[in-house]
């Protein structure tokens, strides 16, 4: 089989057209950013795809039922969330359900959980008539300890094979689901609905000239908020002029209080569409991402797409060397604050290059595709001649 980056524009078409149900239950957020891109990318290179999502985001007659989730979910005693999701299960497994019916999809494609808790169940019963394929964007949990959740490892096991975005993250999907497989496709879609100048975007939001460096997204631990509290003191002694603007939906936390607290801290907490994220990216002169975890950042993304260089903690460390996007800085307090100040100051990052626009991460998709099938065919195959 032809590797993932020899295959052209149309290749898909040229071998035979076969039918994708890409399903993400994300209303908002960096997933759902990703599957908008992997959609378009996809059809471009010849494969028939539907997408399923949330009103407004999945193709007329495709939606599926909204799930709930943010700060304000976390913050729900166990009894309160264990309620919402029952709630929401029954609707969330019949959209699937009657998107894959309309659809008659060989692949089924999902990008995050669509039915919390049992969506392990729901996908025995889609692979019982077209392969399934998980991308696996984040494989330990962002919120708590840094943790593979068993939940996860559950519905990993129903799939036909799995997608992930580096290296890193695939050593720690195949360890704990050897029998399925596990494949590091690269990200090249431009996420960006935007691109303006830094003093455009500026003027847009009503900040001044001195350096910024921004933490955008979800505002939570995992992302170093702890270790920036210990080390932006020292960058604010260096360069009193400079800020740390911390924008985004807030999850509480001591390490969030602790930080906002600082002098040239500014917290701007809430909801940002996805104009609102390209403008705060483009806004700054660099982003910081002293991650405790992960291998994917959707927040890299939207930075390089907008020409923003990023400060990163080495699980980023592929993103960051793949995409050309910035610097990786060891987890140490003494060395991002160096980092930071030497980037708002005398030293400022060089912008990213250009995106791609998403050819490789389609072609390498596809190829995942193609195997899916392949084996499929084969298993059903062997199950005849073995009833004769």
């Amino acid at each position: 089989m032809a590797r993932a980056a020899d295959l052209g524009p149309d290749a898909a078409a040229s071998r035979g057209a076969f039918r994708v149900l890409v399903a993400d239950p994300s209303g908002r957020g960096g997933i759902a950013r990703y599957t908008e891109r992997l959609v378009g990318a996809l059809r471009e290179n010849g494969v028939v795809v539907y997408r399923a999502g949330p009103e407004g985001l999945g193709d007329v007659d495709f939606e599926l039922s909204d799930r709930r989730w943010g700060p304000e979910v976390e913050a729900l005693s166990r009894a309160r969330l264990y309620a919402l999701r029952l709630k929401e299960l029954i609707p969330a497994a019949t959209s699937l359900r009657r998107a894959a019916v309309r659809c008659a999809p060989d692949v089924v494609h999902l990008q995050a959980e669509v039915v919390p808790g049992f969506d392990h169940l729901v996908l025995a019963e889609l692979r019982r008539r077209a392969g399934v394929v998980l991308t696996v964007h984040d494989p330990e949990s962002m919120g708590g300890a840094a943790e593979v959740l068993p939940d996860e490892v559950r519905r990993w096991r129903r799939a036909d094979a799995i997608i992930v975005h580096s290296e890193r993250a695939r050593a720690i999907v195949a360890t704990r689901v050897p029998g399925v497989p596990v494949h590091a496709v690269p990200v090249d879609l431009n996420v960006s609905t935007s691109v303006v100048s830094r003093a455009e975007a500026r003027s847009h939001l009503g900040l001044g000239s001195g350096p910024i460096a921004l933490v955008l997204g979800f505002l939570r631990p995992y992302k170093g908020l702890g270790l920036l509290s210990s080390a932006w003191p020292s960058v604010a002694r260096n360069l009193p002029e400079a800020r740390l603007m911390l924008v985004g939906e807030a999850y509480p936390s001591e390490e969030l209080d602790r930080l906002s607290a600082l002098d040239g801290v500014e917290l701007r907490p809430g909801f940002l569409t996805d104009e609102e994220i390209d403008f705060w990216a483009a806004a700054a002169d660099v982003l910081v991402m002293p991650y405790d975890r992960g291998a994917h950042s959707g927040v890299l993304h939207r930075a390089i797409g907008v020409g923003t260089p990023v400060l990163a903690s080495p699980p980023l460390a592929e993103e960051v060397e793949s995409t050309s996007a910035g610097r990786v800085v060891d987890l140490d307090v003494g060395v991002w604050s160096d980092a930071m100040s030497r980037a708002l100051g005398s030293e400022p990052l060089p912008p990213p290059p250009v995106p791609g626009c998403g050819h490789a991460t389609a072609r390498a998709t596809i190829q995942v595709y193609d195997e899916v099938l392949e084996r499929r065919s084969g298993s059903a195959r062997r199950d005849q001649l073995g009833e004769c």
